[in-house]
């Protein structure tokens, strides 16, 4: 992989991983297991340090989404487009634990004053924990996600498991639906399930991945299918048969009281 960012390169008794220090984000996670790719990387992914990086774990923080009150801000928040630094790395038989911080928490459309650190566990299993401290003498409220990027064979051949109950429809004006069993994919996908496993399963042909949550209030999934993607800049259209988005999500907006602080975790085995 070709990039004009900082990488740190993780390679350990139990698997080999990429993360980029431009967004904090996780690009590559093979366990030596399987030697199998868990995460996507868009095949016109920018990595330049010039824009957010399509595909891995990107990381939506201090909002999910568009910004409540203006519209100019980027989605997802800034953080995902800010340089990091690795403040501590410990290498264990287990599995080797980065400890990473933001240059910087504050920016336009959020107020608080936030401390975050973003803990990768690479091992067996990858585990991501983002801490968010309210340093500050006043309350905050803010959104998150751990935005993963799943590398699939072929997304049409993906169930997904573990899922029930209701979700919102982005794409049929939010409208609240039940969630399908099987749940299988054949066109445009954008769902906000309301559902909150801690676990839950990716499987397909010869595949079979496990997704556990912890710190959610639901779980996104997202698949833009051909045309969606066609009007991507950063992806191919052919891409989206290679990727579906299974997101660990905090969707509403959440108050932090001075001194308190939240803890947003997924793991991927």
């Amino acid at each position: 992989m070709t990039t004009h960012v900082p990488v740190l390169e993780i390679d350990n008794l139990h698997a080999k991983a990429s993360i980029s220090l431009f967004g904090g984000q996780v690009l590559s996670f093979r366990p030596h297991s399987d030697g199998r790719e868990r995460l996507f990387m868009a095949s016109a992914a920018r990595l330049d340090g010039k824009a957010a990086i399509r595909g891995g774990i990107p990381l939506c923080w201090p909002w999910f989404g568009s910004h409540n009150d203006d519209s100019t801000l980027p989605a997802h928040g800034w953080l995902r487009k800010r340089l990091w630094q690795v403040r501590e790395q410990i290498d264990s038989l287990d599995a080797t634990l980065v400890i990473l911080q933001p240059q910087s928490t504050n920016g336009p459309g959020f107020d608080g004053i936030a401390e975050v650190e973003l803990h990768i566990s690479v091992g067996q299993e990858l585990r991501l924990d983002l801490f968010t401290r309210n340093i500050g003498t006043q309350a905050f409220s803010f959104t998150c996600a751990l935005h993963s990027y799943f590398a699939v064979k072929d997304v049409r051949q993906v169930s997904l498991q573990g899922l029930q109950g209701q979700y919102r429809d982005k794409l049929q004006q939010w409208a609240v639906l039940e969630t399908p069993a099987p749940y299988h994919f054949s066109a445009a996908t954008d769902r906000i399930h309301m559902d909150r496993p801690a676990r839950l399963f990716i499987e397909e042909p010869g595949a079979f991945t496990p997704v556990s949550s912890a710190g959610h209030d639901s779980i996104v999934v997202w698949n833009p299918w051909q045309e969606g993607a066609s009007r991507l800049a950063d992806m191919d259209a052919e891409d989206y048969v290679h990727m579906l988005c299974v997101e660990t999500a905090l969707t509403e907006a959440t108050e932090l009281l001075p001194g308190h602080m939240h803890l947003l975790s997924q793991g991927i085995g």
